[in-house]
């Protein structure tokens, strides 16, 4: 698995304990953290670097916030390159994402849950919103900890923890 971590806007730790998470569960072959002030090198950086993403193979992102604006632009190109993705989208906050991405949808909140959709999105692929509800950055740094409920490819909802539903979500890819 490719996987690429777009943060939003936030201290850095904040991130490095979302990755101690993910990683605890699983092992992607290739992991990239892009650095939402450094996302207007991200296109130059997927065309020409032998250290990007190989479009022979499937990419999957993670983005938080402000992080699906930035993934955006560059999943557009990955797939006009010839590339398949899947991005899931950490309290994207009613960030469009129209165009032929698979989109999984994570919110630390229900009334985020109920208030943000992705016109073109198709919503059998997945989605989990806190319940109770946790703050935003807690989301990010503790998925682990963020108990709510979840639904994969048009299955019911059903318990678990942000955490398992991303780990659930990028298996299925």
């Amino acid at each position: 698995m490719q996987l690429l971590i777009c943060p939003g806007y936030h201290a850095p730790a904040l991130t490095h304990s979302f990755l101690q998470s993910l990683l605890g569960k699983l092992t992607p072959e290739r992991l990239w953290v892009l650095p939402i002030w450094s996302s207007p090198l991200a296109l130059p950086w997927l065309l020409t670097s032998p250290q990007a993403p190989q479009r022979d193979q499937s990419l999957s992102v993670i983005a938080f916030s402000a992080g699906v604006v930035a993934a955006y632009p560059l999943l557009m190109a990955w797939q006009h390159l010839g590339g398949t993705s899947q991005i899931i989208a950490l309290d994207g906050w009613g960030m469009p994402l129209p165009g032929n991405l698979e989109i999984y949808r994570v919110s630390h909140d229900g009334w985020t849950h109920r208030t943000t959709y992705f016109p073109s999105a198709d919503e059998s692929r997945g989605c989990f919103y806190c319940q109770p509800a946790v703050n935003h950055l807690d989301l990010w740094q503790s998925p682990q900890l963020s108990q709510g409920m979840g639904s994969l490819r048009g299955n019911a909802a059903a318990p678990m923890t942000a955490l398992d539903f991303i780990c659930e979500a990028l298996t299925q890819a």
